[in-house]
């Protein structure tokens, strides 16, 4: 009957160490062009919404004004958030 016999490969287990630090490095750089991706979009939002409340304030009724309200505290909600991804890729 043949036995098993164990085969030790120093490489095999180095390998599977940087395919690690590999996949590591891949996610923290999605999520840095990620972040950096949804910085723009979310500026441009913030910015519009300003622009138009200024310019229309004065002919809104209070409940347009609650929706611009609205609006501008998800934008601010959304760079915060934006800003601890960007903080956290830093450290990783």
């Amino acid at each position: 009957m043949m036995g098993y016999r164990e085969v030790y490969c120093e490489n095999l287990k180095q390998k599977s160490q940087d395919a690690v630090i590999a996949r590591r490095a891949l996610y923290s750089k999605r999520k840095v062009d990620l972040v950096n991706e949804l910085v723009d979009p979310i500026c441009v939002i913030s910015n519009a919404n300003y622009i138009l409340c200024q310019k229309l304030s004065k002919f809104l009724d209070d409940d347009t004004k609650a929706y611009f309200a609205m609006i501008e505290r998800a934008a601010t909600k959304s760079k915060t958030l934006v800003e601890e991804l960007r903080n956290d890729s830093l450290i990783e």
